[in-house]
């Protein structure tokens, strides 16, 4: 079996669905990178914060640019883009990309977004494609080629993967029954000409089952040529109502354009007017195909297993956040809380500390209800008061509205706490489900 999937992955494909793919991809980061500028994004999250940005945990030393840097550093990110997307010295331009988008994703966490570490390894991912052979300008200077099919299958993989965790995800009481729905339509029943779409009785149970069988069929739909169209009118439609529901950016736009890849190349080449496919094309120079294949196989393997790896901890992942990030579990729960840290110096003696000075009240707002920014904020205090301090913190959480709980051991000196980065923080107290 495997020597027919090597030769079904190494066979030369028309590049047109991959070219067209990084147009698309491009054009969404330059509405990425510029946006993120021009509304603000940038400031809030990169600029505004005083002190500290809550960055990955071992990632401290990767700081923003200082002053206005950070705006700078966008535009640059979108000129980049702009380069991806016409294709112009896209092997020394993309992996440029790549970088800086990977400094981006891994310095924040405030505003954590599975959208953001999607695009993260999709620009890994172009840095290996050679998406720039048709629709270039490198090509009109280099001529154009085959590639092998394993430069589209990995994106439908990755997106195979994605969708099928992101519905799996779903199937936890709240959603299942809409409440967590309920919340996300809940002050739009006003809207003008689909304010109807939220006022039905059963609408938050319809989106909430709705999102967990178009997320786990969207993709084979896709694949399959009797039920594609149907997929792709189903597909614009589910993506539109998100981008107005959910309002979250650019990744609708994004999962629409990327339907370009299930199409088959005579059918692009004709919508887009493009010549028809020549089958005569010369082979892409493809060095070490066996070691590439490897790659391929150990990154699709990493992407099962490492959604899962929040099963490795006790009590649920949506109130520790433990095996959270980089698993697409994506919308699922609405938290809310308040803080309150008790810091003592080695005599005893207490210290007046306000959060206000030193985070934004965005940054407040996130890190009540996550432990690691929590214990990541204890170690910031020691830098600030000494290595001599006591922390201890009173944090209080609702998920999904229900009464607030305890989410911290009070007791517990945090300053003085190690981070255990596979193994559960026994200072994270368990949670009721009971409302």
């Amino acid at each position: 079996m495997i020597p027919v999937i090597k030769t079904w992955l190494l066979k030369p494909i028309d590049p047109i669905q991959v070219a067209l793919w990084r147009i698309v991809f491009g054009l969404v980061m330059v509405f990425e990178c510029f946006g993120a500028v021009l509304i603000g994004w940038t400031k809030m999250v990169f600029i505004d914060p005083p002190s500290l940005t809550f960055n990955f945990i071992g990632l401290e030393w990767l700081q923003p640019l200082p002053g206005n840097g950070m705006y700078f550093y966008f535009i640059a990110m979108g000129c980049l883009a702009v380069f991806i997307t016409i294709g112009w010295k896209y092997r020394y331009v993309m992996p440029l990309f790549a970088i800086g988008w990977a400094g981006l994703y891994f310095m924040h966490k405030t505003s954590y977004n599975n959208h953001h570490y999607l695009m993260f390894l999709l620009s890994g991912m172009f840095c290996f494609t050679p998406a720039h052979v048709q629709l270039s300008l490198d090509a009109r200077r280099k001529g154009k080629s085959t590639i092998p099919n394993l430069f589209r299958w990995q994106y439908l993989i990755l997106f195979l993967i994605v969708y099928t965790y992101a519905s799996v995800a779903k199937f936890y009481p709240d959603w299942i029954s809409g409440r967590f729905t309920s919340m996300l339509v809940e002050g739009k029943e006003t809207r003008p000409f689909i304010g109807w779409l939220y006022r039905a009785e059963y609408a938050p149970l319809i989106l909430a089952w709705g999102g967990i069988f178009y997320d786990l069929l969207v993709i084979p739909a896709l694949l399959w040529k009797r039920t594609r169209n149907f997929a792709l009118v189903i597909s614009i439609g589910f993506h539109l109502y998100n981008s107005i529901t959910l309002e979250i950016g650019t990744f609708p736009y994004m999962m629409i354009g990327a339907s370009v890849l299930f199409f088959p190349p005579e059918l692009l080449r004709k919508r887009f007017k493009r010549h028809p496919n020549d089958t005569s094309l010369p082979a892409l120079s493809f060095h070490h195909p066996q070691l590439k294949l490897m790659a391929l196989y150990l990154f699709i393997a990493i992407q099962v297993v490492l959604p899962l790896r929040h099963h490795i901890y006790p009590g649920s992942v949506f109130w520790t956040e433990e095996g959270h990030r980089l698993s697409w579990r994506m919308m699922l729960r609405y938290k809310s809380g308040r803080i309150h840290f008790t810091i003592s110096d080695k005599n005893n003696k207490l210290i007046y500390h306000n959060p206000l000075d030193h985070i934004t009240k965005k940054q407040l707002n996130t890190m009540c209800s996550h432990p690691d920014m929590i214990w990541q904020y204890a170690q910031f205090l020691k830098k600030i008061y000494g290595d001599d301090i006591r922390v201890y913190v009173k944090a209080y959480v609702s998920l999904n509205r229900r009464p607030m709980q305890l989410l911290i051991d009070p007791n517990v000196d945090l300053a003085h706490t190690k981070w255990h980065r596979f193994k559960h923080s026994n200072w994270i107290l368990p949670f009721s489900w009971d409302d």
